[in-house]
């Protein structure tokens, strides 16, 4: 029981408490500081699972990756000036990469601004404005709970991403009154009634999916449309996953060349549902669209990047039903078997002559299907981009949303805490692992069975710089770091009864 004595009104360090319980919320993310520890006294005392890492933007990118392995909030707490600061990358990739993150900011007293208290600033959370579903200040105790509420839809609504409140912390040990319940949001409903029209006649359809189709209900019935229409389906790398790309009906990324693009260009309709057609993942990558219908959850991203002959903006479920019961009956002219041949021989020949191919065909074969990957910014990782085999849903992550370093190694512990029963591997680069490796003990710290592959030739191979010694350093580094972190199944190839190659 959360009350704290008074009929109607509870502390507001638990008041945040019993919001987080009730919403479903089992993990919290969180670098203790002195403003938030009455909020931490809060977890413990109610059983709320609490994740501290060594840097505030580690753990931000740990709740990233759990919500993005689980599809569930993820929820960081952060204390402010520096420990805000330090999450703003973390929030960025969010953003860009529609990952849907609470951010609870536990302030400075706003009275004192001014006097030169610990940690001021004044409106902090305006930094968060451009790269945020909203931001939301709890002025008084009234104003928790409505605040908290408001924040947390921000984050889940149609397109997800991150959301910020702030929070006093005078307010986490001052009585606040209960919630009034509120309405629940309800879904933009579309308008299809042009549907047929625009499909009529076309026999050449292509469905681009993204990772807004990222969920079991939906992938059931764009399974069947395109199995039952013979419609081939690519995704943008948001997307992969959405069908295990071992299907017939699948082919991979938008980015990819040969079979991908000629398939796009001879379209006689693109079909685009639930993804933004981000410039970096089409126009700039060569994707050629004639003709487009794109569904979205809203109009905002429609027609920036490409014209359409048919806008459809809300509810994607609606959408997707819409489009099924349109073409029901109806087969496209693909021939799908000859075109998965073509692109197996073009798999063949990548195999022969591309060693990044080669790397992540390996990979793929040794880690079982439903092992979550998680990469940060390497070759190895634009490799997999293009053409790493996703075969289940929430097991291809990585820093797409603004293209950040430093996001696999933390992102992969929160992917395997909100995941435990898959296995996960991380793969990144020593540029990318490096400054990060201190959250080797907060793996160690809650016994995390987790894969780590550190690519270590990758960027002195590509920018051609060598360096005296180089391998037998970074080898002797993996020994140390292992011995350091005590962490037994670390190893570098090239180790041989505990000496370095």
């Amino acid at each position: 029981m959360l009350n704290s004595g008074n009929r109607g009104s509870m502390l507001g360090k638990d008041a945040i408490v019993s919001f987080l319980v009730n919403k479903q919320i089992r993990h919290v993310f969180h670098l203790p500081g002195i403003h938030s520890l009455p909020l931490c006294q809060s977890f413990v005392k109610h059983g709320v699972k609490t994740v501290m890492g060594r840097h505030e933007s580690a753990v931000a990118f740990a709740a990233i990756g759990y919500a993005q392995a689980t599809g569930c909030l993820g929820v960081l707490v952060v204390t402010p000036g520096p420990g805000l600061g330090n999450v703003v990358s973390a929030c960025l990739e969010a953003h860009g990469g529609q990952v849907p993150l609470l951010v609870i900011h536990v302030d400075t007293e706003r009275k004192e601004i001014g006097k030169g208290i610990l940690h001021e600033l004044p409106d902090p959370e305006r930094i968060f404005t451009h790269f945020t579903k909203g931001t939301f200040v709890a002025e008084q105790k009234e104003s928790l709970l409505p605040a908290l509420e408001a924040a947390h839809a921000a984050a889940l609504s149609a397109r997800p991403g991150p959301a910020l409140i702030s929070i006093p912390h005078i307010l986490l040990e001052k009585e606040v009154p209960s919630p009034v319940s509120s309405d629940r949001a309800v879904p933009r409903e579309p308008d299809l009634t042009r549907l047929e029209e625009a499909l009529s006649g076309k026999e050449r359809p292509v469905i681009i999916g993204g990772g807004l189709l990222m969920t079991e209900e939906l992938s059931l019935s764009l399974e069947t449309l395109c199995r039952e229409s013979a419609i081939p389906f690519v995704t943008t790398t948001a997307g992969k996953g959405v069908l295990g790309e071992g299907r017939l009906e699948t082919f991979g990324c938008t980015k990819r060349k040969g079979v991908v693009k000629d398939i796009l260009e001879s379209a006689d309709i693109v079909i685009a549902i639930g993804t933004r057609l981000r410039a970096a993942e089409t126009k700039r990558r060569g994707v050629n669209i004639k003709e487009l219908i794109h569904f979205d959850v809203d109009d905002t991203w429609i027609g920036r990047n490409y014209p359409t002959k048919l806008t459809i903006a809300g509810d994607l479920k609606i959408s997707l039903d819409g489009l099924c019961q349109t073409m029901k009956g109806r087969r496209s002219s693909w021939h799908l078997k000859e075109l998965k041949a073509l692109q197996e021989k073009e798999e063949a020949s990548l195999l022969r002559r591309a060693p990044g191919f080669r790397i992540i065909n390996l990979l793929r074969q040794v880690i079982p299907d439903e092992a979550v990957s998680v990469w940060d910014l390497n070759l190895i990782s634009y490799w997999a981009e293009y053409y790493f085999r996703v075969l289940q849903q929430k097991t291809f992550l990585n820093g797409g949303g603004s293209s950040t370093l430093f996001y696999a190694v933390p992102a992969s512990i929160g992917a395997k805490l909100g995941r435990p029963d898959r296995p996960c591997l991380c793969v990144a680069g020593d540029g990318g692992a490096l400054p990060v490796l201190g959250e080797l003990a907060t793996v160690r710290q809650y016994s995390i069975r987790w894969s780590f592959l550190s690519i270590t030739t990758t960027a002195s191979a590509y920018w051609n710089t060598s360096w005296s010694n180089g391998t037998r350093w970074r080898d002797r580094c993996a020994s140390r770091i292992r011995t350091l972190f005590n962490l037994p199944g670390l190893r570098h190839p090239g180790e041989e009864s505990g000496r370095p190659r």
